[in-house]
């Protein structure tokens, strides 16, 4: 069986879901670590124990041995370590969303093929035993034409988290629907075979000092005909909520990321899941272990770069129809 080595790309708090799923895995192993400072890369490394670190892909590269990254960076930098590796001739598996900007997903989707490398997008939450159902149920008719589609994540997000990368144009590329929504908004594209249009949209910054939402909604017309509200907060107090309702001519299933909370189905019976396949570390574990696969039969990942980029070009588009985000609140300074 071949070894697959990777190397991480930043090493914040998203790399260590990736420690734990490639150390989960057989046939892989983490043999780098690369970050922007030379001295907290070391000590990650260290605490780790990761044999190669520093602040040069190529040099841990070559150190290393490596065949592949994970890419744990900022959103508006995942391009830079996409393209590096794409040109060493590392497989890339990027952390989600694949990018900010449509235009540089397709240069680095256009880069990893022209190198001959796989890239992986980390939309993990796709494999969820009951939401791959749902996904069957769709396709299969047994719910009918599908009418409605709607998602709610609603979150909460205090000042100490916005007092970093996040909430920035430059850096974050957008607020909850690109950043806590992407999953659930990948989600839903998914499960409606894509999208045809952003039907409607507004933004709103009801609670955070910061440069993109924390508050806002959509109205999408899906390709399977249905149409849906995409509602995304930070701005929820107290609230950890993501929930996806789906309603056809044959029936409705409501569903969060644990478990189906509502099945109406006549003449189909609600399966059983276990739910520690749901949680988050059984999750990347199978996207490590897909990731993996693929590049072992030269196919491409579950949830590829052309795939990953879907979800990006749907929040774009709402922001697009939205525009900029309204202020409902004055602060110290405002007139």
């Amino acid at each position: 069986m071949k070894r697959h080595t990777f190397i991480l790309i930043g090493h914040g708090v998203i790399s260590k879901a990736y420690l734990k799923a490639i150390a989960a895995t057989k046939n892989a192993k983490i043999v780098g670590v690369v970050g922007r400072n030379q001295e907290r890369v070391a000590a990650f490394a260290k605490e780790h124990h990761i044999p190669a670190y520093g602040t040069s892909l190529e040099a841990v590269a070559k150190i290393s041995g490596a065949t592949a990254v994970a890419v744990c960076t900022p959103n508006a930098l995942h391009y830079d370590g996409v393209m590096e590796a794409a040109r060493l001739g590392l497989h890339c598996l990027c952390e989600k969303p694949l990018h900010i900007s449509p235009a540089m997903q397709e240069e680095m989707i256009a880069a990893c093929e022209q190198n001959g490398v796989k890239l992986g997008v980390s939309y993990m939450r796709r494999y969820i035993d009951h939401i791959m159902y749902l996904k069957e149920l769709i396709d299969s008719g047994k719910l009918g034409r599908i009418m409605v589609a709607d998602v709610i994540i609603k979150h909460f997000r205090d000042e100490k988290y916005y007092a970093t990368w996040h909430g920035t144009n430059e850096f974050d590329g957008g607020g909850p629907f690109l950043q806590q929504g992407s999953h659930i908004v990948d989600m839903i594209q998914w499960l409606c075979g894509g999208y045809k249009e952003v039907l409607a949209a507004k933004r709103f910054q009801v609670l955070h000092d910061i440069e993109t939402e924390d508050h806002g909604y959509a109205v999408i017309q899906y390709n399977n005909g249905a149409v849906g509200m995409i509602e995304a907060s930070t701005a929820s107090i107290g609230m950890k909520e993501e929930r996806v309702e789906i309603s056809g001519t044959k029936g409705t299933i409501v569903a969060n990321y644990s478990e189906i909370t509502t099945f109406d189905v006549p003449g189909v019976e609600k399966p059983i899941f276990n739910p520690a396949n749901s949680v988050n570390e059984r999750l990347f574990e199978k996207l490590v272990f897909d990731f993996v696969e693929a590049i072992d039969t030269d196919r491409d990942p579950f949830i590829s770069g052309k795939v990953g980029k879907e979800a990006t070009e749907l929040v774009i588009d709402i922001y697009e129809k939205a525009g900029e985000p309204i202020r409902t609140f004055a602060n110290e300074g405002d007139n």
